[in-house]
C-alpha cells in the first residue's frame, strides 16, 4: 500500500483508477495521433491520370486498274469506192431484136478523176412523155453473175435490158417510152436517159406467165 506523507496510505483501488484513467487518455492520445495521420496521408495531391488515346486513321489503298479488251478490231477498207451516178455518164445503145424480146446495151462511163467500182445490178423502168411510169420495173434476170467492176478513169462497165414484146398475150395494151430511169448499182440518185425511138413497154403489171421486161447484173463484157 502505498502511504500519502499528507493524507496517509493511498488505496491500491485508487491506484488502479488512475492507472486505467492514464492508459485511457494515452489510447486516445494514439487514437488522435492516427486520425491525423490518416488526415494527412488523405489530405495528399490528387493526380490524375488521363488515357493516352493514340488515334490512327488508315486510308484505304484504292487501285484502279483499267483493263483494255484483248479484242482486235480490223477495218479493211474496199479497192475503190462506189461509182456515184454524178461521176458516171450513162447511155442506151440501139435496139437489138431477137425473137420475142428487144434488147439494148447500157454502158457506165466513169467520167470522173478517180477510179470507183460497179457490182450489181441497175434499177431500170420506163417513162411515158409526162414522166409516169410505164408499167413496172424491169425484174432481174435470172442466172447473171454478179461480180465487181473496176473502173478507171474513163473505163465503162455494160449490162443489158431485155423488153419483151408487148404485142405478145397476156400484155394487154402498151406505151411508147420516151425516157428511161436508171440507177446505177448502190446509187440511190437516178440518171434519166432518152429512149431509142420507137420503144414500146406492156403497160400491164407482170405475170408468173409474162414479164414486161429484165435486167442484167453490170459487167466489162458488152453484151
Amino acid at each position: 500500500m502505498a502511504i500519502d506523507r499528507q493524507r496517509g496510505p493511498v488505496p491500491v483501488v485508487r491506484r488502479l483508477r488512475t492507472g486505467r484513467r492514464a492508459l485511457t487518455a494515452g489510447a486516445l492520445l494514439a487514437v488522435a495521433l492516427g486520425l491525423a495521420a490518416c488526415g494527412s496521408s488523405s489530405s495528399s495531391s490528387t493526380t490524375t491520370t488521363r488515357p493516352s488515346t493514340t488515334t490512327t486513321t488508315t486510308r484505304p489503298s484504292t487501285t484502279t486498274t483499267t483493263t483494255k479488251p484483248s479484242g482486235t478490231t480490223t477495218t479493211t477498207k474496199p479497192s475503190g469506192t462506189g461509182c456515184a451516178t454524178s461521176a458516171l455518164t450513162v447511155t442506151v445503145g440501139n435496139p437489138n431484136g431477137t425473137a420475142g424480146a428487144v434488147h439494148y446495151t447500157v454502158t457506165f462511163h466513169n467520167a470522173g478523176p478517180s477510179s470507183c467500182t460497179l457490182g450489181g445490178y441497175p434499177g431500170v423502168s420506163f417513162l411515158a412523155a409526162g414522166g409516169s411510169q410505164i408499167g413496172v420495173p424491169a425484174e432481174r434476170a435470172g442466172g447473171g453473175t454478179v461480180t465487181t467492176v473496176t473502173l478507171a478513169p474513163g473505163g465503162d462497165a455494160y449490162s443489158s435490158v431485155a423488153v419483151t414484146d408487148p404485142g405478145i398475150p397476156p400484155c394487154t395494151s402498151q406505151a411508147t417510152a420516151v425516157q428511161i430511169r436508171i440507177y446505177p448499182p448502190g446509187q440511190t440518185q437516178a440518171a434519166v436517159v432518152a429512149a431509142p425511138s420507137g420503144l414500146a413497154v406492156c403497160t400491164s403489171p407482170n405475170t408468173t406467165s409474162y414479164t414486161s421486161s429484165t435486167v442484167t447484173p453490170v459487167s466489162t463484157t458488152q453484151l
